[in-house]
């Protein structure tokens, strides 16, 4: 691969003349999008050279295709808003030439670079493009058109959209054969499975993206899958198979020349020792980050330097060639070893500030890492405080809750008189809740680290104890929330004690025979609202009771918001949580 670009540089710096100009520029331009991504630097240098061959011979076709190379590379290199001047240029040109294959393309491509700036106007321009595109049934560019609408769909959260656009590209790119393409679309269908929590469908698309990865002559395609993998592990909360996968990764054959693919995958292993507990690890991962980052910070005010230091060598020859105006070019010589030293200084005393300030922040990475530590100690003992707490409650209260239950139950097998028999019988049913409280309570004090789907599991597990228990009565308990939400236990225990709260009074004060309990996800966290189709009451009027006041409170130390509304078709209550 080295080699390959090695030749094409040499090529953009080889001037012919005429046709062979042109031959020349229309064959870099023409190089597979695997083979320029895949030493992005090398890359930059090829194109910027092509631009300048085509303008020097007024080739414009040549100038906007190199322009179009040019601005996906710089994109990739992380310098977005010089790729955006470079692309409408492009744009421009290709508008002036009426080439519109090449115009739907520049649409599409840069609507996909601008997605993250401004989700919006990525939409239109992707809509300009395809619109140009299937106008003249360009099908080949249409499958990594439809491919990029649906990532710009799925960051939009429109997930139905997201998959058809998708399976769009890969039917069309099967149907052109597009084998470079496929596997970036096996990839984004896979992201899209695993957003869903369909993770087993998630990697049997991930195989197949390997399976095309393995045909490919360049290593870029088969790092970037191993960290697609990580990610997906990652996502599932498999976060020892995703620290393999992305230090797999770091260590295969092509990855150092890939800076932002190093430094996203320092930036997950470092995530991933941090959720493990493991700071020694994430504490590593975060140092190997911030030399990187220093790293290429050098290269950079190192390659101004050398810079300045070629042109003023140049006029320093420039001076000892010149036999005429010997005194003024003395002097400019001066002016400019005096002016070079100055921007010189400029640029290592920037580059200083920049280093300097990678520094403090690396120092207060560490310090937090170690604040983390001692957190976690304290968080540990509190842990298994509280565990033992639960195991006394388990252990004495419970153990002595259970033989009340049972003396009761024999107490009331051999009882005749009908009212002791149906105090009695009261009595074991008031226990019985007494212990299944208890043992709630036990649940959530247990559960140090929890989730919103255990609290959707326990809900489950209400809604069937009680259709079965209450006839006429349709308990319901859905959630759209596709993100992993984490809940202390104190959460856990408020959220659920607000749902069975609400369930009682609408049962026996509403005489309600539909309830629906409902997770909706939104942008700072999500909603529980509580819906039933009982005869409600007059808020304004009403004298809130206990029931009420204990919802809100719960709701309040929970961290949410609580809302209530009723009417005659019912009462609805809502807590609205903000997750950090």
């Amino acid at each position: 691969m080295k080699s390959l670009l090695v030749i094409l540089f040499f090529l953009a710096h080889f001037q012919v003349s005429g046709n062979s100009d042109k031959a020349q520029i229309d064959a870099i331009n023409k190089q597979p999008r695997s083979d320029i991504i895949s030493n992005i630097q090398e890359s930059i240098k090829i194109f910027e050279k092509n631009v300048e061959d085509a303008r020097s011979i007024n080739y414009k076709y040549g100038e906007a295709a190199s322009l179009f190379n040019l601005g996906v590379v710089t994109y990739l290199n992380g310098k977005y808003e010089e790729s955006t001047e470079i692309f409408l240029k492009a744009i421009n040109l290709f508008e002036e030439l009426k080439l519109d294959k090449e115009l739907a393309l520049a649409y599409g491509e840069f609507g996909y670079q601008i997605k993250r700036r401004n989700l919006k106007k990525a939409m239109e321009y992707m809509g300009m493009g395809i619109s140009i595109a299937e106008k003249h049934n360009y099908k080949f560019e249409l499958s990594s058109m439809y491919n990029n609408f649906g990532v710009l769909h799925e960051l939009n959260n429109n997930l139905d959209s997201t998959a058809f656009y998708y399976r769009k590209a890969l039917k069309l790119k099967k149907e052109v054969g597009d084998f470079e393409g496929i596997p970036y679309t096996l990839n984004d269908l896979s992201g899209l499975e695993a957003m869903r929590g369909n993770f087993n469908e998630a990697f049997n698309l991930l195989r197949q993206s390997d399976e095309y990865r393995q045909k490919e002559k360049t290593d870029y395609g088969r790092v970037d899958n191993l960290v697609r993998w990580g990610d997906t592990y990652f996502q599932q909360g498999n976060i020892d198979s995703a620290i393999a996968k992305y230090s797999r990764a770091i260590n295969s054959p092509g990855a150092g020349e890939q800076n932002y693919l190093l430094r996203y995958c320092l930036e997950q292993l470092a995530a991933g020792y941090e959720l493990k507990k493991d700071f020694r690890n994430a504490f590593l991962n975060q140092r190997k980050l911030s030399a990187l980052k220093d790293s290429v910070l050098n290269f950079e005010t190192n390659a101004k330097i050398a810079e300045l230091e070629i042109r003023f060598d140049t006029e320093k020859k420039d001076h000892q060639i010149s036999n005429s105006n010997l005194e003024l070019q003395k002097k400019s010589n001066q002016l400019l070893i005096l002016l070079g030293f100055v921007v010189t200084l400029m640029f290592i005393t920037f580059g200083n500030y920049l280093y300097q300030k990678q520094k403090r922040e690396r120092i207060k990475r560490e310090l937090e890492l170690k604040n983390q530590l001692n957190r976690s100690e304290l968080e540990k003992k509190a842990s298994e405080e509280k565990l033992r707490i639960a195991r006394e409650l388990h252990d004495n209260i419970g153990s002595h809750l259970t033989f009340i239950i049972s003396s009761l139950d024999n107490v009331t097998y051999g009882a005749k008189e009908d009212k002791v028999l149906e105090k009695l019988t009261g009595l074991c049913s008031f226990s019985r809740e007494t212990l299944n409280e208890l043992r709630n309570t036990i649940w959530a004090m247990k559960e140090e680290d929890s989730s919103l789907q255990q609290l959707l599991l326990k809900l489950s597990d209400l809604k069937h104890r009680l259709n079965n228990q209450i006839d006429n009565l349709n308990l319901q308990v859905t959630s759209d929330v596709s993100r992993s939400v984490s809940l202390t236990s104190a959460q856990l225990l408020n959220l659920y004690r607000i749902v069975q709260e609400a369930v009682q009074n609408s049962i026996k004060y509403a005489q309600a025979e539909n309830i629906s309990v409902t997770f909706q996800e939104k942008e700072a966290g999500f909603q529980m609202q509580i819906k039933d189709d009982g005869k409600g009451f007059d808020l304004q009027n009403a004298e809130p009771g206990n029931g009420l006041k204990n919802m809100e409170s719960r709701c309040k130390e929970a961290g949410g918001k609580f809302e209530i509304e009723s009417d005659g078709g019912g009462t609805t209550i809502i807590c609205l949580m903000t997750i950090k």
